[in-house]
């Protein structure tokens, strides 16, 4: 096929009308079916006798992703076939940007080109069914009614790329797993040089990945299994997060780096299933369990002991557990070694971990002239602040900036002289507004606090799904999916960008144009796309 010419394998054979699959489609579409592929197949297989017929469900492998990231070509055929299209406005994603046309596909064909083949693709939603069509001429001995080692070797290249983009976070959530370019990116911002925590409990933390991960032989030397099950809990705002998250970026700096697996809801057993199972295929893997007195409950304990301590195989899985509420904690978790061996008290900071914490503030504000904040007031600010969290320092530091920025604004106070050598704190007005925010929080220390998630994770398409309202909306990359951007000639059976800005970008879980911004369409797939299995 590499020395003919494009597609002439298709019109040297055919006179008349080019073949079409629309009038098929239409049917389908119009009737009540429980499997809309069989149909299909049949009528493309009418349709194009001499070629094989390749069915690909579009969560799987995505050729228009594939295409979009440059590995291959993907244009538009609407010559022959008509285009079934939503049009729609996405709108920015923040409130002064600018928002951008878009398109969702539901019926589609394609001519397209990798390693110097020629297919004809076909893209069909029908309902909640996402499918491609790849239609390629046999090679050999191959016939119609089987397999195109050609496409076969297209699928097994797709499938394979999908799984190199390392700059990933793996997330769980309404029973799916989805890949988070945006987490990971959060991930890079932390590092232990911004851990404040007992020392003694930090030099352990930042040593016990790598000595996991390093240690396989040892532990096949003593026979054990190679896995290990840690838990972090204490009060919310204590550090819990940024350990994990600059740990997480420890496990990205490794050669080679070790993926992490964040799970945020696993409310069902079969959730626990398909978590351990990806975990078992990404090993040797970090594994987070958030709030886990949510995960292991009493309608779901067995099972996740068994997934634990069962009889298949967890070796490389690194399990870190999170909960603001040890006591609740089943005792087979709390207290079983084989299960988590070892426990983290992240507990509300003591005056020296207030003192570095006001020192980092201190750092940080220095280089700003209009802030006068003297070194000497960390020791008088961390007095001001016992009890406190981490959480409720920083919205104290927060709340403080906040109020001299509007006293700057409005010119209503004069700033305070700075006379050198003095430690009289109260003639800064740094300090007299810190003490009175302090004040405020402590007010509202009594209130209830929600326990907030660990991390920020981007939205999934369909998360916010009606079916038909809001079909476009503004989502975050994140890795595998089927929606496509560009210059208007490599389209997805999703959406994609028509700003006209004549750039192909590769991108990750849904489409995003050239300005960084991405599309999801409500009606595609009606939840988190799932990691190929």
């Amino acid at each position: 096929m590499s020395d003919s010419e494009p597609f002439t394998f298709i019109a040297e054979e055919r006179a008349g009308e080019a073949p079409r699959l629309f009038e098929g489609f239409l049917d389908r579409s119009s009737a009540r079916i429980p499997q809309p592929d069989v149909p299909l197949v049949t009528e493309l297989r009418n349709q194009y006798p001499e070629l094989i017929v390749t069915t690909i469900p579009v969560d799987n492998v995505n050729l228009l992703e594939f295409a979009a990231a440059g590995f291959a070509q993907a244009e538009l055929d609407s010559d022959d076939e008509p285009l079934v299209r939503w049009r729609g406005f996405a709108p920015p994603a923040q409130r002064h940007g600018r928002g951008q046309l878009a398109e969702a596909r539901f019926f589609a064909k394609y001519r397209y080109k990798w390693n110097n083949e020629n297919f004809i693709l076909y893209t069909v939603i029908l309902g909640l069914t996402a499918l491609q069509y790849v239609l390629k001429e046999p090679h050999g001995d191959e016939t119609t009614s089987g397999n195109s080692t050609i496409t076969d070797s297209l699928i097994r290249a797709i499938g394979e790329w999908s799984m190199t983009d390392e700059e990933l976070i793996y997330v769980f959530d309404n029973g799916f797993w989805s890949a988070s370019k945006g987490l990971w990116e959060q991930v890079q911002k932390a590092s232990w040089d911004k851990v404040i925590l007992d020392p003694k409990t930090k030099k352990e933390l930042t040593q016990v990945s790598g000595k996991f991960f390093d240690g396989r032989e040892v532990y096949e030397e003593y026979g054990v299994p190679w896995k290990r099950g840690l838990i972090f809990h204490g009060p919310v705002g204590n550090g819990k997060t940024i350990s994990i998250k600059a740990l997480m970026h420890t496990l990205y700096q490794r050669d080679p780096k070790v993926p992490c697996l964040y799970v945020k809801s696993a409310p069902y057993t079969y959730n626990l299933r398909g978590v351990f199972q990806f975990a078992r295929m990404m090993a040797p893997c970090l594994l987070i369990l958030e709030d886990i007195e949510t995960i292991v409950t009493a309608s779901t304990r067995s099972y996740f002991f068994n997934e634990v301590d069962g009889l298949e195989n967890n070796d490389g899985i690194l399990m870190i557990a999170t909960t603001n509420y040890l006591d609740r904690l089943d005792p087979g978790l709390s207290k079983r070694p084989s299960r988590f061996d070892r426990k983290y008290l992240f507990p509300l900071p003591n005056l020296d971990e207030r003192v570095l914490y006001c020192e980092y503030w201190y750092g940080k504000l220095k280089s700003k002239p209009a802030i006068d904040f003297p070194r000497l007031l960390c020791r008088p600010i961390a007095d001001l602040m016992d009890d406190f969290s981490f959480a409720y320092m920083q919205e104290a530091f927060v709340a403080t900036l906040l109020v001299l920025a509007r006293d700057q604004e409005d010119d209503e106070f004069q700033t305070s002289v700075y006379n050198r050598g003095t430690r009289d704190e109260e003639q800064y007005e740094f300090y007299r507004v810190m003490k009175a925010q302090v004040k405020t929080l402590r007010d509202e220390m009594g209130a209830p606090e929600a326990s907030p998630e660990m991390f920020t994770v981007p939205p999934t398409p369909g998360s916010n799904a009606n079916a038909f309202g809001g079909a476009f909306s503004i989502a975050t990359p994140g890795r595998a999916g089927n929606f496509a951007v560009g210059s208007g000639t490599i389209q997805g059976s999703g959406v994609s960008d028509q700003s006209g800005n004549g750039r192909r970008t590769a991108f990750l879980q849904q489409g995003i144009d050239g300005d960084g911004m991405s599309f999801s369409a409500s009606f595609a797939l009606r939840r988190s796309f799932p990691v190929r299995m």
